[in-house]
């Protein structure tokens, strides 16, 4: 209504002074707005309600801004055996005996929670825009009140929820922390992407695990299969549910990734101390800048003589430095440091053809000098040793990778561009074809361990591969289909882990952009589990069983307070 007033003030040329006394009163500051109990008969006896007494109160709302509230109160005439009734109006709008609306404490918490914003972000744009003056304290105890009131909203939801999930649904668990701290256990809906609880933990036990999962699963009933990491903790937290038939998988990409960590951890560490030791890659950065005044004024003498060098030469030294500049898959997908080494080995071949002669004299110079830097590696024979190691067991990795049909995009935070959306029905069929070249290479490495067990290497990269295709063999296929009512079959349980990655992912995320720091140890700690819900809010599907838009939402946290039930705290560590 003010605001409504305030637009059509405006638009009539209206001055601030002039808004500001047709407003308020004479003595008053802020309008005044008055809300009587609307109810005429009382809700216990049925008899005639009258007015009792008025209660005044500052109220702020992000749509209206900031008023004074005077609520009329109604009492039966019976007496004071029953209830005194307030107006359901001011109820709607702000919780009794608050003073900030639902509608500022939901735009704080989406503000806070899915825009990314800090707190000062927060305050001076609803002071630039609303009129609305927030302390920070403020803005963390309305978001406070967000996650309370979501929390409590989802759990009233859950029967809505089930049935949208009743075409079925995988739990996806994962859990994440900073250094050690904040540990924050998630359970999300593989097929739609909701977390559907989430929960702090001191450590990865699986005795702070199972419990979350069987609550989960209490509520939302039980899985058609569940996917984990290799980690013993998740196998027994979902034991419960694999005595009850459901399919127990493991992520594809943490199973590449243990294997990859078995074959290169030792080698790949080696490889990283020596080029730390060597620094060339320190002194590659120091020449990038020792090259920038010979590329700007040639004119000028730099620390290669007087001259000019041709851009090529920069963009020989960025190439050792940073490869193509892709991003590099995560370890042990890529191997950085050993796609440096190898690059320095190629330096000569590339010169030769990024900067053919006749070259300058600074050119001439620069070009011994970084010969020079990648000879430290050539000189050592450490470098070649660690290599040889790193590639036979790259080729294994490679190898099973191949039979796995794990492409970079089916990695977290992998290229989507390169994922190819597979119809369900093809995917379970690629999926069966799949298990199929898994047993065929089981085979074919049995034969080859065997071989190679004669000849006395019984630690072959081809043995480490097999143990774990035997140890996980179980949990590595077997992935159900979703289907509709007419048995249609509508998806396919995941192969990977990656929702849970991707969440986590964009959680910390947005988590760096809130405080500003790349450590998040403390902030992971501070923050309620409960934040982990406001990402559902991105989710349309989501939105409609839970409040039907956004816009509804502070209506569903005000009949939510209405209604009695349980409460819920915070909990931070």
């Amino acid at each position: 209504m003010l605001r409504r007033f305030r637009q059509h003030a405006v638009r009539a040329g209206w001055a601030p002074a002039e808004m500001a006394r047709a407003l308020t009163g004479s003595g008053r500051s802020l309008a005044r707005i008055d809300f009587p109990a609307e109810a005429e008969e009382c809700p216990v006896c049925c008899e005639e309600l009258r007015v009792h007494k008025t209660r005044t109160r500052t109220v702020e709302t992000f749509r209206e801004g900031v008023f004074e509230a005077r609520e009329v109160l109604k009492r039966c005439v019976r007496g004071s055996h029953c209830a005194v009734v307030g107006s359901a109006a001011l109820a709607r709008l702000v919780r009794p005996h608050q003073r900030y609306g639902y509608d500022l404490v939901v735009h704080v918490g989406l503000s806070r929670y899915l825009a990314g914003e800090q707190r000062d972000e927060i305050r001076a744009r609803l002071e630039r825009e609303q009129g609305i003056a927030l302390s920070a304290g403020t803005v963390s105890a309305l978001c406070d009140r967000f996650l309370v009131a979501l929390e409590l909203l989802h759990l009233a939801r859950v029967p809505n929820l089930r049935v949208a999930m009743q075409g079925g649904w995988s739990l996806h668990l994962d859990a994440t922390s900073d250094k050690g701290k904040g540990g924050l256990f998630v359970c999300v809906d593989g097929r739609r992407g909701w977390a559907l609880l989430a929960g702090r933990i001191p450590s990865e036990n699986s005795e702070h695990l199972e419990p979350l999962v069987k609550r989960t699963v209490e509520l939302f009933g039980r899985p058609l299969a569940t996917v984990r990491d290799l980690g013993e903790a998740g196998a027994v937290a979902v034991a419960f549910l694999r005595e009850q038939g459901v399919p127990d998988l493991v992520c594809h990409y943490h199973f590449l990734g243990a294997v990859g960590g078995h074959l290169f951890d030792d080698a790949y560490a080696r490889l990283r101390t020596i080029l730390r030791g060597s620094k060339v890659r320190t002194d590659l950065h120091a020449l990038q800048r020792d090259l920038r005044p010979h590329l700007a004024t040639p004119s000028l003498p730099g620390r290669f003589g007087e001259g000019a060098v041709r851009p090529e030469l920069a963009a020989l030294v960025l190439w050792l430095v940073s490869g193509d500049g892709r991003k590099n898959a995560p370890y042990p997908f890529g191997l950085p440091h050993r796609d440096f080494a190898m690059r320095c080995q190629q330096l000569t071949a590339r010169a030769d053809a990024w900067v053919p002669c006749p070259r300058t004299q600074p050119e001439r110079r620069a070009l011994r000098h970084l010969a020079t830097l990648a000879g430290r590696l050539d000189r050592d024979e450490r470098v070649a040793a660690t290599l040889s190691g790193i590639a036979e067991g790259w080729r294994t990795f490679e190898e099973l990778r191949g039979v796995l049909r794990l492409a970079d995009g089916d990695l977290p935070r992998g290229d989507v561009r390169a994922r190819q959306v597979a119809l369900p029905v093809t995917e379970l069929e690629r999926l069966r074809q799949i298990a199929g070249d898994v047993d065929a290479y089981k085979t074919r490495l049995r034969a080859s361990v065997g071989t190679t067990s004669k000849r006395g290497r019984s630690s072959s990269p081809e043995a480490a591969v097999l143990k774990y295709l035997d140890r996980y063999d179980a949990h590595l296929f077997g992935h159900p289909a979703f289907r509709d009512d007419d048995g249609i079959i509508v998806g396919v349980v995941e192969r990977t882990n990656n929702m849970a990655e991707h969440f986590f992912g964009s959680a910390k995320q947005q988590l760096r952009r809130r405080v500003g720091r790349a450590n998040l140890g403390r902030d992971l700690q501070q923050q309620p589990a409960q934040a982990a819900l406001a990402a559902n809010l991105r989710h349309p599907d989501y939105v409609r069983v839970l409040c039907g838009s956004i816009d509804n939402l502070p209506a569903a946290f005000a009949a939510l307070d209405s209604a009695p039930g349980d409460t819920h705290s915070l909990i931070r560590d």
